[in-house]
């Protein structure tokens, strides 16, 4: 009988240890499909058109009151998207300052580098796949139509980044004055986002035969927008 009754009250932390731990795994999957649907739906339409009901509806929740279990209200919500966003760009920020680091310290860093720099991560992020591309779309939508937090959330994802960037180019031109830099950086990294979410109209060709845009020469392409966007920022 002690035996038994050993087992059993042995069993009983581990049985609620179990679905302490079932409950938990099905919590963060019902919080990461509210962030995933939400990022598409945010970067389909304006943030302010679509409802919460909407959401839960599309992440497959039976319950109307997930969203505000997990993230309070829409504000948090967004927030929350935009922690996931600023989560897929910094590897590829991180791989830039590595490499801009690198050459740096060779000797054989150059300002294209620093443009490449700039616009890469964001371009990297948008043709990893749909949920990349939902990504920039989403960070257009928080600078043109996210108000005051959508601003602030935009400068959280991207700030630390500009900065060291722009600390480089103060580095190789001390002479150009740096609010035209800061300028020139802001919107170097603005036509990125909104021309990627545009990327569908450089498919073809409003000149004429309508034909597609540098078919079959994506590098080519980036190159030449590389280029379009360093010529901005080292002009006078």
């Amino acid at each position: 009988m002690l035996m038994a009754v050993k087992k059993s009250t042995a069993a009983k932390p581990a049985t609620q240890a179990a679905r302490r731990l079932r409950g938990n795994e099905t919590g963060a999957s019902t919080r990461e499909a509210l962030v995933r649907e939400a990022m598409k739906l945010f970067a389909e339409r304006a943030i302010g058109a679509v409802s919460l009901r909407e959401i839960v509806q599309k992440a497959g929740q039976g319950n109307q009151s997930a969203i505000h279990y997990h993230f309070n209200d829409k504000q948090g919500l967004v927030i929350a998207v935009a922690d996931t966003v600023r989560a897929l760009f910094e590897p590829h920020f991180a791989a830039v300052l590595s490499e801009i680091g690198s050459r740096e310290a060779e000797g054989t860093l150059t300002d294209d580098d620093l443009v490449a720099g700039l616009v890469m991560p964001l371009i990297q992020v948008f043709h990893a796949d749909e949920t990349g591309r939902d990504a920039i779309r989403f960070v257009s939508r928080l600078a043109s139509d996210g108000g005051d937090l959508g601003q602030s959330l935009v400068l959280k994802q991207c700030a630390p980044f500009l900065n060291q960037i722009e600390a480089r180019f103060i580095a190789r031109h001390p002479d150009k004055p740096r609010d035209k830099l800061q300028l020139q950086l802001l919107l170097g990294m603005s036509s990125t986002i909104f021309g990627l979410t545009a990327i569908g109209g450089l498919r073809h060709s409003p000149f004429g035969d309508a034909s597609p845009l540098y078919a079959g020469r994506f590098d080519d392409l980036i190159r030449d927008y590389v280029h379009f966007v360093g010529r901005g920022l080292l002009g006078d």
